[in-house]
């Protein structure tokens, strides 16, 4: 490889659990030279501890407070920046990669200069074969933010560099000199949408956003949120993604985004109470009502 120098910033809540196999396939990765770094948002699990006592080569910020993921990531984002990397390869802790997706990224990286971000194809852990990422697709006119290629097989279709409207903060590498231009994560969105926001605000600038699916990871879904379908996740999924629209989206799309919004929300609010899961439909409520006041975040 080139020499270019990568900062892995893996943002943990709470993720004793899932962090050891995601710093043992970082230790392993066959890029150098890479450094680790763990942001740890008020972790009362153990992990911390765990961290420093079984990994040493790995750096350890310590947060005060959880702010979300969005502040953690930052303030990951800007030690590595400081630190000289030249790329930030940020990371949810319940992630796993394949030895080779650090070189991967990094040489679609520099092959193409223009590009702030460059995601990986990303797998279910369970099945291992089965896309949940490969960068994802955004609606403006019927408010919809999708991740690409969800749930399907890899059969080996999906090959080749490709530009997209984002890719996910699961797995992101983030061009230092980019970064320096674009900024940080917006930190009000909390939760969900906030790897969106800024792929967005780097296409304003002029920047592309690619998927490299050479470059292979496996992520354990939503495990920082509770995993599977919680009121946490619904609340705030809905909250970001008004958030999103309200700042991107065009006064005129809002006569395409409205009403389908309404109508996604009308069935999921339905399918829950049917399904025997109010607290999930109520989750919505709060969600578009806390929108609407600009307030809400924990």
């Amino acid at each position: 490889m080139d020499g270019s120098k990568v900062c892995a910033v893996v943002v943990n809540w709470n993720g004793r659990e899932y962090i050891e196999p995601c710093l043992e396939t970082l230790v392993a990765s066959d890029y150098a030279p890479l450094e680790v770094l763990v942001v740890d948002n008020a972790s009362t699990d153990g992990s911390p501890e765990f961290v420093r006592e079984s990994f040493p080569s790995v750096g350890l910020l310590l947060n005060d407070r959880n702010e979300g993921y969005a502040a953690g990531a930052n303030a990951g984002v800007k030690a590595a920046l400081d630190g000289g990397a030249d790329y930030v390869l940020l990371l949810n802790n319940d992630v796993e990669l394949a030895p080779d997706a650090v070189a991967r990224l990094v040489e679609t990286a520099r092959e193409h200069p223009g590009a702030a971000f460059v995601g990986p194809k990303i797998y279910y852990h369970e099945p291992p074969d089965v896309i949940w990422s490969l960068g994802g697709a955004v609606s403006y006119w019927s408010g919809n933010i999708r991740h690409i290629a969800i749930r399907r097989r890899d059969d080996g279709r999906y090959e080749g560099v490709r530009e997209v409207d984002y890719v996910t903060g699961a797995s992101i590498l983030c061009a230092s000199a980019a970064l320096r231009r674009i900024g940080l994560m917006d930190e009000a969105y909390y939760m969900y949408n906030e790897d969106t926001d800024w792929c967005a605000r780097a296409k304003r600038h002029g920047y592309s956003v690619l998927v490299e699916p050479r470059a292979k990871v496996w992520h354990k879904v939503s495990m920082s949120s509770g995993g599977g379908l919680t009121q946490y996740k619904v609340y705030h999924r809905l909250r970001s993604t008004l958030r999103f629209f309200s700042l991107y989206a065009k006064p005129y799309q809002w006569l395409g985004i409205l009403p389908a919004t309404l109508w996604r929300a009308a069935i999921f609010v339905a399918t829950q109470i049917f399904t025997g899961k109010p607290g999930n439909a109520a989750a919505v409520v709060r969600g578009a009502f806390d929108s609407a006041r600009g307030k809400g975040r924990s």
